[in-house]
């Protein structure tokens, strides 16, 4: 039985989410989180049979240890953070989560099961990622010999992380922003796009302007130097990135190339921040041209959350 607490966020896609319930049986979780978001109120009716069919699944779905919450509205992508992984870090110390578009390899829970354990006392390290945007659009490892690598940035398609961590950092309104808003911008080795990026983003997520949930998550481990670990391929396969804020920009992540990671694990004993595979995310997302089109994309798909949910 896998040990590790499994959390799952689906919404309407019944057929991805049959598929990942397969997956995540197959591990026998000894604990599973299973969220479904509310419909919104402008749903289409293809939207409505497919929201519908989706809670059919998972009421029918029936698993010892298992966790059923269904939200009554719409929460959107604001509240994720909030309110799902705080619910989640209540009762547990660390969690794998999950969303019903990443298809994991099937080394995915062991690696970040390894990855938890390794590194538990080490509160330099605060996100264990499954992908590997790098190895999945290119096929190449970005460094040899090396079973995993460390980055600034968090990745959340198939990610993992300790309460200790989660409660410690995150905040969702970020009301430090305006005490540490010069000190981010001015003393964190941000570069040009990402100071351009980070400025203009947190700038509207504190005024409430901006519905997002893992800006802030990136915000704080940079703010306090935390590190992500990356495995050296790529673990997640993101089938949903046709209608992701990020928008088109975006889509050369969509079916993205994996490979299973080969255990046992080599300690990785050098702690350093991987320059070649940071600057690879630099230029897919923060520089000039990318920033533009997520600046018009997050507002062309931002919605506002509503809060209410039941449990069953």
């Amino acid at each position: 039985m896998f040990n590790i607490p499994i959390v799952f966020l689906t919404y309407k896609r019944p057929n991805e989410t049959k598929k990942m319930l397969g997956i995540i049986t197959k591990i026998k979780p000894k604990k599973l989180y299973i969220f479904q978001d509310g419909k919104k109120k402008n749903f289409k009716n293809s939207e409505i049979k497919s929201h519908n069919n989706t809670t059919k699944l998972l009421k029918k779905f029936s698993k010892s240890k298992s966790k059923k919450i269904f939200f009554k509205r719409n929460i959107g992508q604001r509240y994720i953070g909030q309110k799902i992984l705080d619910y989640v870090f209540r009762k547990e110390k660390y969690a794998i989560i999950l969303e019903d578009d990443c298809i994991p390899e099937n080394g995915f829970f062991d690696f970040c099961k390894e990855m938890l354990t390794k590194y538990s006392s080490d509160k330099s390290v605060a996100h264990i990622s499954g992908c590997n945007l790098y190895y999945g659009t290119s096929k190449k490892k970005i460094i040899k010999n090396q079973d995993y690598i460390f980055s600034k940035f968090p990745h959340f398609m198939g990610w993992a992380t300790w309460k200790n961590r989660w409660k410690k950092y995150y905040d969702p309104e970020i009301k430090d922003w305006p005490t540490n808003r010069d000190h981010f911008l001015r003393n964190c080795n941000l570069k040009t796009g990402e100071k351009r990026f980070f400025k203009y983003y947190l700038d509207k997520i504190y005024d409430g302007k901006q519905i997002a949930w893992d800006t802030q998550w990136i915000y704080y481990n940079i703010l306090n130097n935390l590190k992500t670990i990356v495995p050296n391929v790529n673990l997640i396969k993101n089938i949903g990135y046709y209608n992701a804020p990020t928008g088109k920009g975006a889509k050369k992540f969509r079916n993205l190339t994996t490979k299973n990671i080969l255990f046992p694990i080599k300690y990785n004993s050098n702690k350093t921040f991987c320059k070649n595979y940071d600057k690879f995310l630099y230029d897919s997302f923060y520089n000039r041209k990318n920033i533009i089109k997520r600046i018009y994309n997050r507002i062309k798909y931002s919605t506002k959350p509503l809060i209410s949910f039941y449990k069953t």
